[in-house]
């Protein structure tokens, strides 16, 4: 936990930042509403006039109303019949609030002058008769006409400003509107505009944001619902959308009713002319020939007769109904308008079935385009060859029928032939009467029967019901975004997570040590002490500055290696490390500088040989020294230097050699490590870093203990790994690892610097 502060900082920030995007970012709503697709058609009986189809106008699958009421032309039809042309706004510091409904003003705009699209035109109260238009663009604009909004229209840059009584109308080129509080003493001191806005981009975007789902796999249930920034407007949109779609699906359903009225007034005012006519004959004839009624023998060829024109008229009217139907597909696929088998009393069940089949095909297609405008896609063009294949289908049964009539038609007629040459033989007077009875009483039987299927039609225009019906009016259903509880989750989570990132990328990235916790991972070596980080300018610490804080680091350093060094007589101290920069000659010095203070008779030697540091610190450069004793230059006694502190004597490296592998390994480095033994209580070599070459691997077999070298910030990981790996691998025994340059700041190891270690004698024992 010593990077708390980390998380202090983070977590505190994350949750700041979210309060202040939750505080300036626009809230999206979301409102719904529930329908009930009932298609439960018209309650009528099977053989009336409108299931002559055996299928209604209200008839289609859940998934095409879905199509329909979320399609372009039923949203379009919504926002035409809304207030949503001009949007209010009050502008704020960092964000503009929609005030649907609730602006202090109202606008009111001429629908046939071009108003100014999309650009915020602003309203200044002056005082309570008038206030200040603002308008100022430096681009071009669209203006939009709300009577012809497909006429498009637009000006250039525009720089106005204005003062207008209220309730008076302020014509320009771009904008023709009046401005009428809705408060007494209208006054505001916020800044408020309007904008006039698009009916084809309102429809763009609500149809963007409308989303209708079913709640129940195979339920006829529909919960349909819109996200926006204004709760309200959604609640109003959703409401008027449900208006709209079950209004235009009761007058779909009135339509075949509505056409079939219209056709029997039609028929109704030409057989009323005929029945008139009819009517005034037979009464002037048995006027004029005082002749009331006929023979039996009359009267029963008269009903013959008279049955066998109805069925000759019953064929005409099916005769009729075909025809009709073969025109009408013959020029078109679209079955909106056709005439219902039923209303000609023409019970096909082939026909109606294969009608119904093109009318289905039609539902589907219109739902197509509905939804995807009148592109030809490839789903709409699969739907068109079905309906040809279809139509060429019905058009066929047609002619079949059409030629059954013909035999059935042929038949009648000769048997009203038959019939013809007994009433021939009547009397003249009764012949004629009961001709003109005759047609008298067919013209009332076909009166009587557009009366009746007049009425019938109008009856079922009467009883229609939509197909639809809200459950649930639109309510608001939530809010979309910004999620405030899991924003702020996040926002905690993510103050965590970077302080953890962070520190897990410095842990990968930076590839030295940084603390003891670095060295514990690579090796289960003890530790044997952490030398601070050194401000002094001298090398050797312990000797200029005995009381500092870093020769108490030495002394604990010094009392470990005695610890592992414990029974044996003149213990030979390796120093080494793993690579060059790591301080080892330095602390080789201190080490040798605590143990000589501590009385002890110590020898230093400089025997890296290769590049030598004790030469530089003594300044004895050019001196005879460890490489010249090896080689046979020079005697044992001549090789031993004065430190300068009592009990510390300093071997130096001498002259660098071509081949110091090969003279650490001869038998006068033994030679003289033996002779130094039996004169010293303890010998320290500094040795070269045992990553770089063999050296020290070779220093390593004459010594008892050898301290290596970490220093912080400095030693590479890898490094370190491998060097360690080496030294189990030559079997290198009772090692200590010491941390040197240690920043106190860095670590929560050491010895508590910073403070004096005191005895209660009134003076601390320890300097900085």
């Amino acid at each position: 936990m010593r990077y708390w502060w980390l998380f202090a900082i983070t977590v505190p920030i994350s949750l700041f930042t979210v309060f202040m995007i939750h505080r300036y970012i626009h809230p999206v709503y979301r409102a719904t509403i529930t329908l009930l697709m009932e298609e439960r058609g018209d309650v009528m009986p099977k053989n009336d006039i409108m299931q002559g189809f055996g299928l209604t106008p209200g008839q289609r699958s859940v998934d095409n109303q879905i199509a329909i009421l979320t399609s372009w032309d039923v949203i379009q039809q919504t926002i035409d019949k809304l207030d949503f042309h001009v949007s209010y706004f009050a502008e704020g510091r960092l964000k503009n609030t929609e005030m649907y409904r609730n602006a202090n003003y109202h606008v009111q705009f001429d629908s046939t002058h071009p108003q100014l699209q999309n650009i915020p035109i602003y309203i200044t109260p002056i005082n309570r008769t008038q206030c200040k238009v603002t308008v100022n663009t430096e681009v071009p604009a669209s203006t939009v006409v709300y009577s012809n909004p497909e006429a498009k229209g637009s000006t250039g840059p525009i720089q106005f400003e204005a003062t207008i009584n209220y309730n008076e109308q302020l014509i320009t080129p771009w904008a023709s509107f009046t401005i009428v509080p809705r408060v007494e003493n209208y006054s505001s001191k916020i800044e408020q505009y309007f904008i006039f806005n698009h009916p084809r981009q309102l429809a763009g975007q609500f149809k963007g944001q409308l989303h209708a789902q079913l709640p129940n796999e195979g339920s006829s249930i529909i919960r349909v619902s819109v996200t926006g920034k204004n709760n309200s407007k959604n609640i109003v949109f959703l409401n008027k959308l449900a208006e709209v779609f079950i209004a235009n699906n009761l007058r779909q359903k009135n339509l075949i009713a509505t056409n079939t009225i219209d056709f029997i007034s039609q028929q109704l005012v030409v057989i009323a002319d005929t029945l008139q006519l009819t009517g005034t004959e037979l009464s002037q004839f048995r006027t004029n020939n005082r002749i009331q009624s006929v023979s039996a023998k009359a009267e029963f060829l008269f009903g013959s007769m008279q049955e066998i024109e109805q069925k000759l008229t019953e064929i005409e009217i099916k005769r009729s109904y075909y025809l009709y139907l073969r025109n009408y597909f013959a020029n078109t696929i679209d079955s909106e308008n056709v005439l219902a088998p039923a209303m000609y009393e023409t019970e096909n069940t082939l026909l109606s079935e294969q009608i119904k089949s093109i009318m289905e095909l039609n539902s589907q297609r219109l739902t197509v385009i509905s939804s995807y405008g009148e592109e030809l896609n490839l789903t709409n063009r699969d739907i068109e060859n079905q309906i040809e294949i279809a139509r060429k289908t019905l058009l066929k049964t047609i002619g079949s029928q059409l030629s059954i009539l013909e035999e059935n038609k042929a038949r009648l007629v000769q048997d009203k032939n038959t019939n013809e040459q007994a009433l021939n033989s009547l009397p003249e007077t009764e012949r004629r009467l009961l001709g003109i009875e005759r047609k008298f009483e067919l013209s009332n039987e076909v009166y009587t029967y557009l009366l009746r299927k007049q009425s019938e039609a109008q009856i079922q225009k009467a009883s229609n019901t939509p197909d639809h019906q809200v459950l649930e009016s639109a309510r608001y259903a939530g809010q979309i975004s910004p999620d405030t509880a899991g924003n702020k989750k996040k926002a905690l989570l993510l103050g965590v997570l970077i302080p953890l990132v962070f520190l897990a990328l410095r842990q990968i990235l930076n590839n030295k040590i940084i603390d003891i916790e670095d060295v514990e991972r690579i090796t289960s070596l003890p530790v044997v002490g952490n030398i601070i980080h050194n401000k002094n300018d001298e090398s050797n610490v312990v000797s200029a500055h005995p009381k500092s804080v870093v020769t108490e680091t030495f002394r604990r350093v010094r009392t470990r290696i005695e610890f592992m060094n414990k029974g044996i007589s003149s213990p030979i101290i390796g120093v080494s490390s793993s690579m060059p920069g790591e301080g080892k000659t330095f602390c080789a010095l201190n080490m040798a500088a605590a143990f000589a203070l501590s009385g002890k008779k110590t020898a230093l030697l400089g025997f890296d040989l290769r590049k030598p540091g004790l030469n530089k610190i003594f300044d004895v450069n050019g001196r005879m020294g460890i490489s010249n004793y090896l080689i046979g230059k020079v005697s044992y006694e001549e090789i031993l230097f004065d430190s300068g502190q009592d009990n510390l004597i300093i071997v130096p490296t001498g002259n660098i050699p071509p081949n110091p592998s090969e003279l650490i390994s001869s038998e006068k480095t033994r030679e003289l490590l033996n002779k130094l033994k039996s004169e010293f209580d303890i010998i320290i070599i500094d040795t070269p870093p045992m990553g770089i070459v063999s050296d020290p691997y070779l220093l390593a077999r004459h010594t008892d203990t050898l301290i290596f070298l970490v220093r912080q910030q400095h030693t590479i990981k890898s490094v370190l790994a491998q060097t360690i790996k080496n030294m189990h691998e030559e079997d290198i025994s009772n090692v200590g690892i010491l941390i040197n340059d240690l920043q106190v700041k860095r670590s929560k190891y050491g010895y508590g610097y910073g403070y004096g270690y005191g005895y209660g004698y009134g003076y601390g024992y320890y300097e900085e």
